[in-house]
């Protein structure tokens, strides 16, 4: 188990900043559709990053077959590290020491909480008849896809920090939703081909795994990584804890100061992402072209090139060059 999920935490990371790069690049107008998923297939990186999330996939299916779904999502968060680093490297824009001990804090805060919350000795969804593990994974898969659902109609009716901030929830929920139906299929594979052929999982797999996608997109092409990366990181686990305990029925081994520790880690986790977000770089704005130098002589005066607006470009967004003047 621990080896799987590490490895899916790896292939995660890798494949969410390749991903990040190329989405960030994508017109607006394709947000949450599936015209997204069709202009980044034409770009090979985005088809890499891709395939490093089928590994991750299947690392991850492995690791939730072996253990309770707490403790794999605690162990597969740790992709926020791994998606840090590549995006730092591509950038080539260092991070504050405050973002990274904000970063570091999210990840900590996310352990201590699953691993307050874990389940003890054998209590986990592994232990419950197939067809109940089957009805209590729908239900759960339900009440994340719908939040999901809901976090990403409002995202994309905002604009800036705020949609950057939605659309990473919608995706971290969703995040939930498959791994709960993962958790599903991988114990529906081991009773056979007919089972698996008359399961809800597979088909509900297909359908959370293409929305996943989608939404995990539409919150990269906001082309704030440092905001949607570790929000995605945070959101994910904790919702799959929440599923887990409250509706697979994986018993929580700890008492009265045990449950205001877990509330403590989940203040610090909110804390530290909003710090993250607030010293998190901002968009690369493009640069102002320089005003064309006057010949000698000339009857005529050369305009100097239009004033650069005073909002934030946001990246991804298509942008018309200015007509600053003409010649004669």
């Amino acid at each position: 188990m621990i080896v799987s999920a590490l490895a899916a935490a790896a292939l995660y990371g890798a494949g969410a900043a390749i991903e990040q790069r190329q989405a960030a690049a994508a017109p607006q107008s394709a947000a949450g559709r599936p015209r997204l998923l069709l202009l980044l297939a034409r770009q090979p990186l985005w088809l890499a990053g891709i395939a490093a999330q089928i590994g991750g996939f299947a690392a991850h299916a492995v690791a939730l077959r072996s253990g309770p779904l707490a403790t794999v999502q605690m162990l597969v968060a740790g992709e926020l590290v791994v998606a840090v680093v590549i995006v730092r490297i591509w950038s080539g824009r260092p991070l504050s020491r405050a973002s990274w001990a904000a970063a570091l804090t999210v990840v900590a805060a996310i352990a201590a909480f699953l691993v307050l919350t874990s389940p003890a000795g054998h209590g986990h969804a592994a232990g419950l008849p197939h067809h109940a593990l089957g009805a209590a994974a729908a239900l759960g898969a339900a009440v994340a896809g719908a939040g999901a659902v809901a976090s990403a109609v409002a995202g994309l009716r905002s604009q800036g920090r705020r949609r950057a901030v939605l659309l990473a929830v919608a995706a971290g929920l969703a995040d939930s939703c498959s791994a709960v139906v993962t958790l599903a299929f991988s114990h529906t594979v081991s009773h056979g081909l007919m089972a698996v052929a008359t399961s809800w999982s597979v088909y509900a797999l297909v359908v959370s795994g293409a929305g996943n996608v989608l939404l995990t997109q539409s919150a990269y092409q906001t082309g704030r990584p440092m905001i949607t990366l570790p929000i995605i990181s945070a959101v994910a686990p904790v919702a799959s804890v929440a599923i887990g305990i409250g509706i697979l029925g994986e018993t929580p081994r700890t008492g009265v100061l045990g449950g205001v520790a877990a509330a403590a880690a989940v203040l610090v986790t909110s804390l530290a992402l909003a710090c993250l977000a607030r010293f998190a770089p901002p968009p690369e704005a493009p640069e102002a072209p320089e005003a064309p130098e006057a010949p000698e002589n000339s009857p005529l005066p050369v305009l100097s090139p239009a004033p650069e607006p005073d909002f934030e470009p946001e990246t991804g967004q298509d942008l018309e060059p200015v007509l600053a003047g003409c010649g004669p």
